[in-house]
């Protein structure tokens, strides 16, 4: 990668800066009303987040993706989630305080923090393929756009390297620049879909992406729903394959190696499976989808051998 650490640090470091400065006028304003708690919170997030920076402390831990096709283009991808730890070690829940930015004005700023923070720990942890969250309504926030892109010319991805931006909160009154998004597409990024399940936002937002998007992250709440529901997994990937047959789909809260055994078998364009209770070790959960696999030939082999038996007798 091209770019220098030194400078790199430097321009999170002064973002974060601005952000902490601008932010506080909103928790002082706050003061006495419903909403202090949460916008508290969300400026200790920040500022924990500047000295874990300026520690070089890893404040996002990855949850692979792990490989359920011999399709799957990329070897090891993982998505960058949030970790903080306040000053006692205890980690601090990332969602409330994202959230005490994104509903005060302050998405574009954040997820710009968040995006350059997750690109230095790239670089010096040496992981080779990510995927990082950005709302939809920053990659139409002219200096979120102008910064990223700038420390992307400076990347340089090798060929064994990918990044993905997995977009959220996209809406139909919220329509994308595909203009825009073809730069990031030059710098060899990647887009995914993410969240996807069954309804009519889902919709615009697919046809929207078509020719755009590689990936379909397909909401957990799809992927744990009863084969008889409305929402049910098959119905999604039907639909999914109906309105971007050449996207690569990812399953989001898979429980375990059963479970992903089960999806691989039914759904072949399910190419990669993400959850929160899945090892972090590749090779781990490769070894436990064997013995699954295994188990259930070997149940499927003794069911055979039993109706053979019978019908001999």
């Amino acid at each position: 990668m091209g770019f220098k650490q030194d400078r790199y640090d430097t321009e999170l470091l002064r973002r974060i800066e601005n952000l902490i400065r601008s932010f506080q006028r909103n928790v002082k304003d706050s003061e006495g009303k419903p909403n202090e708690a949460s916008l508290i919170y969300g400026l200790r997030a920040l500022v924990t987040l500047a000295n874990m920076v300026l520690s070089k402390d890893e404040i996002f831990g990855i949850e692979p993706w792990h490989i359920l096709s011999d399709n799957a283009p990329l070897g090891a991808p993982g998505e960058m989630l949030l970790r903080l730890k306040d000053h006692k070690g205890n980690p601090m829940p990332p969602y409330p305080a994202i959230m005490a930015f994104y509903e005060n004005g302050y998405t574009a700023e954040i997820d710009g923090i968040l995006f350059l923070a997750a690109l230095g720990q790239m670089q010096r942890t040496g992981e080779k393929q990510i995927s990082v969250n950005v709302s939809a309504r920053s990659l139409r926030n002219p200096d979120f756009v102008k910064c990223t892109l700038e420390r992307l010319e400076s990347l340089e991805l090798s060929s064994e390297q990918a990044l993905i931006i997995e977009i959220h909160e996209s809406t139909p009154n919220l329509s994308m620049n595909r203009q825009v998004l073809e730069l990031y597409s030059r710098f060899g990024v990647e887009f995914a879909i993410d969240d996807v399940g069954l309804n009519m936002n889902d919709i615009i937002r697919l046809a929207e992406f078509d020719q755009l998007a590689t990936y379909i992250k397909i909401d957990r709440h799809t992927v744990c729903a009863e084969e008889e529901a409305s929402n049910s997994l098959k119905q999604v990937v039907m639909f999914c394959e109906a309105l971007m047959p050449n996207a690569i789909m990812v399953a989001e809260g898979v429980q375990d190696a059963k479970h992903a055994v089960e999806i691989r078998n039914k759904f072949p364009n399910v190419v990669y499976a993400q959850g929160l209770y899945l090892p972090d070790d590749r090779e781990k959960f490769k070894l436990e989808m064997y013995n699954v696999s295994s188990a259930m030939r070997s149940a499927v082999a003794d069911r055979s051998a039993k109706l053979e038996t019978v019908k001999a007798i």
